[in-house]
């Protein structure tokens, strides 16, 4: 197994500090989760006294990727990105699970989403799914039950096919922006899609939505790196003449700001990667940027913000979608307790490890409640999706949203009262 970080990986000294962080083993207690687990395993490959198994793999996708365990190392080692090339590996020695490659191909191709996704939707509203998980075990083994837990209502028309907001009137343009519609926001949360291009509008931008592939991040989490570099290509080539590229997604964000650790081989490639990631950014820090639009009040209401991993660690925005937060007239901005610890849902894992990313976000609503707050924000779909379906099993009802919905909302209410009376 050849690694490119194989120097970071010998910097590793056993001390055990990740352990103190990693969400998998405060629930479990089980070394293998750790990252100090999983390097021993990396090590004893390298050394050739470990032969590449199906085994292997399972070990190495026993983790987050929350990336704390990098965050806390006094050592630091690059522990995700060790991971990440390890699992690419693994793929090009034993190639992907047939699911793994069903659910790939899907992500990699607009065509098949819009063949297979509204059906999904028929199917939720008929309440399909619901039967199917009714009693004890349900008709599905657990991880399908996980996914349709987990799963957000999936729209009939996604929001690459709605009309965009016209650009501003009555005042000069301050620029184009290319918003980033990753495949999540697409067909799961198209509302949020539409607030983000209503409010960069509402700043003065004209918004334009190119017809952009998927992030690459799941076929990276999933080794397929080979397809991952073939979409950065595509996304690179077609957002490549924009200045401003805004996504709303933590983890497209990350992946389209990574995309140069992907060229590592082809410095020509990796030079455009690196100065396209510079001019990439998430919702929250574009509007820290640049300003907000004026704002209504709003009746009071609570709120507390679940940080993403691939926001707060990954892309280092930890004050942005805060202070956004607490610039909402009528909002009072609550911390919660581990506000940043991932939730348990960390993409797919939540469905290919259902029980532990259960174990995980126990803990996360827990400290949600202690805070009685009315909403929860964040900026990451996959985070939406994981804190709505562990409240229904709990059998709480708080609004689960992310942070440019609300300030939407008030941006509609301060247009709304400057409108002449009919």
């Amino acid at each position: 197994m050849e690694l490119r970080h194989l120097e970071g990986l010998w910097r590793c000294s056993k001390c055990g500090a990740c352990t103190a962080v990693c969400p998998l083993y405060q629930q479990t207690t089980y070394e293998g989760v750790t990252a100090r687990g999983k390097l021993a395993l990396l090590e004893a490959v390298v050394d050739n006294g470990l032969t590449p198994s199906p085994l292997l793999r399972a070990r190495l996708q026993e983790c987050l990727l929350c990336g704390a365990c990098a965050a806390n190392c006094p050592s630091m080692v690059p522990t995700t990105a060790l991971f990440l090339e390890g699992r690419a590996a693994l793929t090009r020695e034993l190639g992907l699970p047939v699911l793994a490659q069903a659910l790939l191909s899907a992500l990699s191709s607009p065509g098949l989403q819009a063949a297979g996704m509204p059906w999904v939707g028929l199917a939720q509203r008929a309440q399909i799914f619901h039967v199917l998980q009714a009693g004890p075990n349900g008709l599905l083994p657990e991880p399908l039950r996980a996914a349709m837990r987990a799963a957000p209502p999936v729209a009939l028309l996604p929001f690459r096919s709605r009309p965009l907001p016209p650009p501003p009137e009555g005042r000069q343009i301050r620029g184009t922006v290319a918003y980033f519609a990753g495949c999540v926001m697409n067909w799961g949360y198209p509302q949020v899609a539409s607030a983000t291009c209503r409010v960069l509008t509402a700043i003065g931008y004209r918004v334009e939505v190119p017809p952009v592939r998927c992030c690459g991040m799941p076929h990276r989490v999933y080794g397929d790196e080979g397809a991952a570099r073939r979409l950065a290509s595509r996304n690179l080539q077609v957002l490549g003449g924009y200045e401003a590229i805004v996504t709303d997604c933590a983890s497209c964000g990350a992946a389209l700001k990574s995309y140069g650790d992907l060229f590592a081989n082809d410095p020509r490639q990796q030079d455009r990667a690196r100065h396209f990631a510079s001019r990439v950014s998430d919702v929250s820090q574009f509007l820290a940027r640049h300003g907000l639009p004026e704002l209504q009040e709003a009746a009071p209401v609570r709120i507390t913000y679940h940080e993403p991993c691939h926001l707060g660690r990954e892309q280092g925005l930890k004050g942005e979608p805060r202070q956004l937060l607490q610039a909402l007239p009528g909002a009072e901005f609550v911390e919660m307790r581990g506000a940043d610890v991932c939730c348990g849902g960390a993409g797919s894992f939540c469905v290919t490890h259902p029980e532990l990313a259960g174990k995980v976000g126990a803990e996360k609503v827990d400290n949600i409640l202690a805070t009685r707050v009315e909403v929860v924000a964040s900026g990451c779909p996959s985070c939406i999706s994981q804190l709505n379906a562990l409240l229904r099993v709990r059998g709480v009802s708080l609004r689960v949203c992310h942070p440019i919905e609300l300030l939407e909302e008030r941006i509609k209410r301060a247009l709304a009262s400057r409108a002449p009376a009919a």
